[in-house]
């Protein structure tokens, strides 16, 4: 609430220039102690327009895509795509379990976004999004024949055997 504060004037003054407002008198002490204590009238202000409130606004800074590499319990091990190269990186599980991402190589999408609300505090967070449901991952196994055996070994003699 709005306020404001009156000069101080002679209570009999006040009385005959307006018709007196419920207001709140405050009795204070000057510096000059001789006058002794002297009395102000405070009442609210009149034609004060409330502030004005904003629409909440939300802005996507950054979009990253990604998916989950390993369910490490209170952590998730999950790989970003980054200008074409993925990018590793552990995050805490409870976001990505609470917005369904629970599979391991299921795709999803991080948005991080600037949130500026009606008071006008600005918060930054992330907001993530399944782009598969944990249902549609599968491993799937494949018998290794004689064929399949050689394309694997030469894959490892190129690459390197896999790290586990």
């Amino acid at each position: 609430m709005s306020v404001e504060v009156l000069p101080y004037a002679r209570r009999e003054d006040i009385f005959k220039s307006e018709a007196p407002s419920p207001g709140t008198t405050i009795r204070y002490t000057s510096h000059d102690y001789v006058r002794g204590i002297e009395s102000l009238r405070v009442r609210p202000a009149r034609d004060v327009k409330p502030p004005r409130k904003r629409q909440p606004t939300e802005k996507i800074l950054r979009r990253f895509e990604g998916f989950l590499v390993e369910d490490e319990g209170e952590d998730y091990r999950v790989v970003f795509i980054e200008d074409g190269l993925p990018v590793e990186y552990y995050m805490p599980s409870s976001p990505l379990r609470k917005a369904g991402i629970t599979a391991s190589n299921q795709p999803f999408q991080v948005d991080e976004v600037e949130i500026e609300s009606a008071s006008g505090r600005v918060v930054v967070g992330y907001s993530f999004t399944p782009m598969a449901k944990p249902s549609d991952a599968f491993n799937d196994a494949i018998e290794l024949t004689d064929e399949r055996r050689r394309k694997l070994n030469a894959i490892f003699e190129r690459f390197g055997k896999a790290k586990v």
